[in-house]
């Protein structure tokens, strides 16, 4: 389960990225660290957490008050959201960072 959380953003279909935007690929590892249960303990915490540093090393910083960062995750999981609803929001709250980013050849990292 674990792999499979890590390695789904970089997953794709008769040679084309199944998530094709940064914000495709955010929202596919936090939904499965949500959703899939790699862990005992903590994996809503740990879906958080991979969202916020793939995102900032992406070079954007997640931006969002800590209750309303709560509500998202427990509603993600539990399935209040659609993908490309936590798509959306997401993307609403990453705020890019110039100095935090650099020039990527082959998309996120």
């Amino acid at each position: 389960m674990l792999e499979s959380a890590v390695l789904r953003p970089q997953s794709s279909a008769f040679g084309e990225d199944a998530y094709t935007t940064l914000f495709h690929k955010a929202a596919s590892l936090f939904e499965s660290f949500g959703k899939n249960h790699p862990f005992q303990n903590a994996n809503k915490r740990t879906a958080f957490t991979a969202l916020v540093i793939f995102l900032r090393y992406n070079g954007y910083r997640f931006v969002m008050d800590v209750k309303k960062a709560e509500d998202f995750t427990v509603d993600m999981v539990n399935h209040k959201f659609a993908f490309e609803e936590l798509v959306e929001i997401i993307k609403q709250h990453a705020l890019w960072v110039l100095i935090l980013s650099s020039k990527q050849k082959n998309g996120p990292r």
